[in-house]
């Protein structure tokens, strides 16, 4: 019952994105340093302390470019998350060496904050520590501001179109949070790196219930893969 009421509430929140935008500044400090030059948004060198470029028009979308710096695009984008703000995070971050980056994220108002992650982990974790679950991964993500299981599965995944035979599922946890900075650790598994999103609505009792019976129907079936 728990999941259910998370779910619908999120999808509620994401089904609208506020005008004005929810957020207002990223600070990355302490990541990976590299150089692209495959086209990506960053197309030559970066250090650890360069931010992650603007997030394209139109927000969450199939398309639009999913990190700073690789020419990856989403794909097969859930209804539920078109339009949602995001930042586009440095892959490059995933490095199983990189155990001290943080993006400090600034959200200008009261919303839903989305935390992805790589459908792989922790079969595939290549980092230390005791990542038994998904739900390990975001807590450590998170472990900054809130307390474990804050964030919880939505059920929903977005994907990264990584080639023209491969769209890797993500997970989205969610959470509510007031506005304010708050600073996301790393993330040290060699899989992709996670996505920071966020979403708005002032909910409606008559949208409430629509999307309660949407919910029911989702948590019957099992996410794509």
């Amino acid at each position: 019952m728990k999941k259910l009421l998370v779910l619908i509430l999120t999808l509620s929140l994401f089904a609208s994105v506020a005008s004005a935008s929810l957020i207002s500044g990223v600070v990355r400090s302490n990541g990976q340093s590299g150089t692209r030059t495959d086209g990506s948004p960053i197309n030559g060198a970066f250090t650890g302390n360069t931010a992650p470029v603007p997030m394209q028009a139109g927000g969450l979308k199939d398309g639009n470019f999913v990190f700073s710096d690789r020419n990856y695009p989403w794909a097969l984008t859930p209804a539920q998350l078109i339009g949602a703000e995001y930042v586009p995070m440095f892959n490059t971050d995933k490095a199983t060496s990189e155990t001290d980056v943080t993006y400090a994220v600034t959200i200008s108002q009261a919303c839903t904050v989305a935390v992805t992650v790589d459908d792989r982990i922790p079969a595939e974790w290549n980092g230390g520590g005791a990542i038994l679950s998904p739900q390990d991964a975001v807590d450590a993500v998170v472990a900054a501001f809130a307390a474990k299981g804050t964030f919880q599965d939505t059920g929903l995944d977005v994907f990264i179109h990584e080639n023209a035979t491969t769209d890797r599922p993500m997970s989205v946890y969610a959470a509510q949070l007031p506005a304010g900075t708050y600073v996301f650790g790393g993330q040290p598994s060699n899989k992709n790196y996670y996505t920071i999103g966020a979403a708005a609505v002032i909910p409606e009792p008559a949208t409430m219930l629509l999307l309660g019976l949407g919910g029911l129907a989702l948590l019957g079936a099992r996410k794509r893969r």
